[in-house]
């Protein structure tokens, strides 16, 4: 069964079971950026909230780069190990691979060296992943945000080429209506799904015109047999509580 949930803080649980989600997914970035004073602190949030946080998105911020002639700096493996070890304390499951900004690909570099790269610095990271029970879900984004990894298929090709059994890909229904993807190509090696709608890149919600890519991509994911999990990840509503119950029973409808 698809499991849903809210990319979101953790404050927010207990409006969200109220609603029937069934996790939160919060930022690596933000969460590796805590001091530790700070991240026991919501450590313990975590502990006693009513939900379970299962995924993490941002695995690093733009400011590191992973793509250079001389390869992948250190540093960015040491915000990993960072990273990795707390997700691993609150529960996580599954870390999404999207920062854009870290990843482009620079100027002096050609698009089969620069897949080359992320090769095996996803090597490298799946590795420091095992180590914690995690899965790394390789994210296509819209052209906008990266020139590198775009579409569902390139992120599943990605995936294979590292070669490792805790990396699969991300179908995101924002990026891939912006890129106007393939729902067939979604019926193969996913792990995690996000969701929005196509205009604002608000939350999901009966009437907002984006049904018909709604259904085509549940649809798609029915057929795969997918029983992961899909996170809603856009802009933040102002009464946060109605628009999960919104969202909750549209997404509920469609994804059972």
């Amino acid at each position: 069964m698809i499991r849903l949930g809210i990319c979101t803080s953790i404050d927010r649980a207990a409006a969200m079971k109220a609603a029937g989600f069934d996790y939160v997914e919060l930022s690596l970035s933000q969460v590796t950026a805590l001091s530790d004073e700070e991240f026991e602190a919501l450590a313990r949030e975590v502990d006693a909230a009513p939900l379970p946080v299962e995924a993490m998105n941002s695995m690093m911020p733009g400011t590191y780069r992973i793509l250079t002639k001389e390869g992948t700096p250190a540093e960015v493996y040491a915000f990993l190990e960072k990273g990795f070890t707390r997700a691993e304390r609150l529960g996580v499951k599954v870390i999404v691979f999207g920062a854009g900004g870290a990843r482009r690909l620079p100027d002096d570099m050609t698009m089969e060296e620069g897949l080359q790269g992320l090769t095996v610095f996803l090597k490298a990271a799946g590795e420091l992943a095992e180590k914690h029970g995690l899965r790394i879900a390789v994210e296509p984004l819209r052209a906008e945000e990266t020139n590198i990894v775009n579409y569902v298929r390139e992120a599943q090709a990605l995936a294979k080429r590292a070669g490792r059994g805790n990396i699969g890909a991300l179908a995101d229904l924002y990026h891939m209506m912006c890129g106007n993807d393939s729902y067939e190509d979604m019926e193969k090696g996913l792990i995690h799904c996000h969701i929005a709608e196509r205009k604002e890149r608000a939350w999901p919600r009966w009437g907002d015109g984006s049904e018909t890519d709604y259904r085509a991509f549940f649809g798609a994911l029915k057929r795969s047999q997918y029983d992961g999990r899909v996170s809603i990840e856009g802009r933040a509503p102002e009464d946060f509580e109605e628009a999960a119950r919104a969202s909750y029973a549209l997404l509920s409808a469609l994804a059972n």
